[in-house]
């Protein structure tokens, strides 16, 4: 062990620099991102629970850990429960992080995934407005002002 230092826990490398090297405060920030995140997803199956409630966790939540915290939301797209999905599709269409979309892209259209983690990718998108379909719509938009 180290003195007076973070570093107190470190996986053994074996020469491979592609291998993760974390350290207790690492490992702390993450466990806190995935109790963040299971609070959001556990706030958004309660009923009496309002969208402006969640908007404003979420906002927080955003604020503390930044785009990983979209990230963990789009990792929870491979989840077995459906439900967890879902809520997670629904948070993801609430926030606002612009590599969540390029990342949603990529796991709708990788084919190794399974169909419904593809179409939840793809349901978060549309959500989200950033589909092809979308973008079209908003170049044939057509604004009139009348004087």
């Amino acid at each position: 062990m180290e003195e007076k230092g973070a570093v107190l826990f470190r996986p053994v490398v074996d020469g491979n620099p592609n291998e993760d090297n974390w350290n207790i405060v690492e490992l702390e920030s993450r466990r806190q991102l995935r109790r963040a995140v299971n609070t959001l997803i556990d706030l958004s199956n309660r009923p009496l629970v309002t969208t402006s409630e969640i908007q404003a966790q979420l906002q927080q939540y955003t604020a503390i850990f930044g785009s990983l915290f979209a990230r963990q939301l789009i990792r929870l797209l491979r989840s077995d429960e459906q439900q967890t999905r879902q809520s997670a599709v629904w948070l993801l269409t609430l926030v606002e992080d612009e590599a969540a979309i390029a990342l949603l892209k990529q796991m709708s259209q990788n084919s190794q995934l399974s169909r419904s983690v593809r179409l939840s990718a793809a349901l978060a998108l549309a959500g989200k407005g950033a589909t092809v379909e979308a973008a079209a719509e908003q170049r044939h938009k057509r604004l009139y002002a009348i004087s």
